[in-house]
């Protein structure tokens, strides 16, 4: 039995439902006993949502029933297993097998590499492997190194070589000979040292590759090279011969340079007949100065002696074809007395006044020398020199 209204289930002789307080009439019971058995399945959930009104008219107000609504339990949440990490093993790189491998034939230790040396000397291998002198080392020099490809070492040499004929020339005899006996000693040890080297990189660039292959690229990078030793050493060769045919040529074509020698050896000329005649009346000789007068193309030569312990500037000065004496600061000290004394002659004056002009001259011309000669060690020299000073050995010689 259930509730006219509500739909409820009620308990048999119940008019009054327990949850919405609605009175069952008898009618309304038998009514909805028979709609339950013979439209069961048609029960509609949303009946009690339709207007009823009762036999008297009245407004039936439906309250709202509270439905409790089921708790819907929250979905269980799968999770996933993680990933194990699987760590790698490390694996081991396999270790190179030396490619040098040491073996006993004949009491004589070889290597696996000796066919790599070989083909990289060449048909000298047995010679230079055994020999404790290389004859050719001795005789070429470091020709023979830039014969065998030895460039840097041959390069180095030659340059050496220069330097020590250049700059340490009494030296170069005993260079020379000791140069040789090393070469000749040392050559064959260093060559197979440096060879060793190449073959190595060479198996190390062009690892993988079959024996054959590897033999030609020896080949190739070995051996020796007529061509390129000869193009090198004649450049050296052609360096040193014009090194020292310059200043010659310079000397004979440059007119620079040919003033400058002319002027030396006219002063050289001048002054040793100059002494010639004076150097049993003026004492010693200690030095000589020779300027050249470019424009009237004279020369003024100066003397400086020692005489009596007493230091005098003797002058004398080309004319043309002659050489004329001046004067000389034999008298100085006198005529400075005299004036000093105010006894000296307008003659005596003028004598004393050239007198002190060929002191401020001589200062002058050797200063000037040593700065032209400073000038030409520098070779920064660029007008022509024209004051010399000559030592007493120079003007004896």
């Amino acid at each position: 039995m259930k509730c006219a209204k509500c739909g409820k289930k009620l308990k048999s002789n119940e008019k009054f439902c327990t949850y919405c307080g609605y009175f069952n009439t008898d009618e309304e019971k038998e009514k909805i006993s028979i709609e339950e058995t013979e439209d069961e399945d048609t029960f509609d959930d949303n009946w009690y949502d339709e207007e009823i009104t009762s036999d008297d008219d009245d407004e039936v107000v439906l309250e709202p029933v509270k439905v409790e609504k089921t708790k819907v339990e929250k979905p269980i949440k799968i999770e996933k297993e993680k990933p194990v990490k699987v760590e790698k093993t490390r694996k081991e790189k396999p270790k190179k097998e030396k490619k040098i491998i040491k073996i006993k034939e004949d009491n004589e230790v070889y290597d696996q590499n000796e066919k790599y040396i070989e083909a990289y000397i060449g048909e000298d291998y047995k010679l230079i492997k055994k020999s404790p002198f290389n004859i050719w080392a001795f005789l070429l020099n470091w020709m023979y190194f830039l014969y065998r490809k030895l460039y840097i070492t041959g390069i180095i040499g030659l340059i050496i070589t220069a330097g020590v004929a250049f700059f340490f020339t009494k030296y170069f005899l005993i260079y020379s000979i000791v140069t040789l006996v090393v070469l000749g000693i040392g050559f064959n040890p260093y060559y197979i040292f440096i060879v060793k080297r190449k073959v190595n990189k060479i198996l190390n660039d062009y690892e993988g590759s079959d024996s054959f292959s590897l033999q030609e690229m020896c080949k190739e990078f070995g051996g020796v090279n007529v061509v390129m030793a000869l193009i090198i050493y004649s450049i050296f060769l052609v360096a040193i011969v014009l090194s020292i045919l310059k200043p010659s040529v310079d000397l004979n074509n440059n007119a620079f340079f040919k003033e400058n020698s002319e002027n030396q050896a006219n002063c050289n000329y001048l002054i040793k007949q100059i002494y010639q005649d004076i150097k049993e009346r003026s004492g010693k000789i200690n030095e000589a100065l020779c300027k050249v007068n470019k424009n009237s193309e004279n020369y003024d030569i100066y003397f400086k002696a020692k005489k009596d312990s007493k230091v005098i500037y003797i002058y004398y000065a080309t004319d043309k074809e002659y050489i004329v004496y001046k004067n000389s600061t034999e008298a100085l000290e006198a005529f400075n007395k005299k004036k000093a004394e105010n006894r000296i002659s307008e003659e005596e004056e003028k004598n004393l006044n050239e007198m002190k002009m060929i002191l401020s001259n001589y200062e002058s011309i050797h200063k000037k020398a040593k700065e032209e000669d400073k000038l030409i060690e520098a070779n920064k020299n660029k007008e022509e020199k024209l004051n010399y000073i000559f030592t007493h050995e120079e003007i004896i010689r």
